[in-house]
């Protein structure tokens, strides 16, 4: 009875998410008619960046996050159709349907021709419920480097760096211009804090396996970060126009973090700021 009723609540979640997405795509395209008839030369000097956002909850939270701090400190506004959504893990954005969706956005002449594509995935794949199968059980002797079983954590991220790939393939495919950004979140500590009634995502995991000690446990999301910053580096080295956009170590641990997997308003700032710089060095005068 309880999945039966909550069937139609899903569905209509679903559909509302639909609807949002549909009236970003209409704006966005508002605003780019907008800039093509102010500067017809799309591609001329100083022109806004036209820019196409994917992602999760970084991307996408209530009331503040990094796509709204990009348009709130560029010198010059860019046009952002961002599609990213809460909860979404690479795997799901890199699956048929969401991965369709970026190749008719991409494609979709009335979109303009994307500068960037900015991507925050990853964090979703790794963080929840979850967490615990990528930990080693805590024996006792106060090391906080044999809590995540390096094993089961690099399984993960192949899952992870397939989805990066793919998203890769399909810029190329479909929108061979257009840049790669993609950044590695920043050291998350596990306070157990969560938010609108969901989470904490970390915590849960790390007393189920032993490590309560906070500065243990912190160690422990610090080494499993650390090898998703591994991976993002060994991707923009081997990929074509892929940045990868060094935030972790942006935040302050006592003061920019608003709950265990997201900034407050003044950190999503800061890692907005770290966008920008990237943008700017890759598109001077544009943003």
């Amino acid at each position: 009875m309880a999945t039966r009723a909550a069937a139609p609540n899903v569905r209509a979640l679903q559909a509302q998410v639909k609807r949002d997405r549909a009236a970003r795509v209409k704006a966005h395209q508002k605003a780019v008619r907008a800039l093509q008839k102010a500067k017809p030369a799309a591609m001329a000097a100083g022109a806004p960046l036209n820019l196409f956002a994917e992602g999760d909850s970084w991307f996408d939270y209530p009331g503040f996050d990094v796509i709204r701090g990009i348009k709130a400190d560029a010198a010059v506004d860019p046009a952002i159709l961002n599609l990213a959504h809460h909860g979404d893990a690479a795997r799901d954005i890199l699956g048929v349907t969401q991965r369709q969706r970026i190749i008719d956005m991409l494609t979709d002449t009335a979109n303009g021709s994307f500068d960037a594509l900015l991507f925050s995935g990853g964090g979703d794949d790794i963080a929840g419920d979850q967490f615990c199968l990528w930990l080693a059980d805590n024996p006792g002797n106060g090391n906080a480097i044999s809590g995540l079983d390096r094993a089961r954590f690099a399984e993960v991220l192949g899952i992870v760096e397939a989805a990066y790939l793919d998203l890769v393939k399909v810029r190329d495919d479909h929108a061979p211009r257009c840049t790669i950004f993609a950044h590695g979140y920043d050291f998350a500590v596990p306070t157990g804090v969560g938010v609108c009634n969901l989470g904490p995502w970390l915590k849960p995991s790390l007393d189920f396996r032993g490590w309560t000690n906070r500065a243990q446990a912190t160690q422990i999301v610090r080494e499993a970060l650390l090898a998703f910053d591994a991976l993002l580096r060994r991707l923009e080295q081997s990929q074509r126009a892929f940045v990868y956009v060094r935030t972790q170590g942006t935040l302050d641990p006592a003061r920019d973090w608003a709950n265990e997997l997201h900034p407050s308003e003044d950190g999503f700032q800061k890692i907005a700021d770290v966008f920008l710089v990237a943008l700017r060095a890759r598109f001077p005068g544009r943003i």
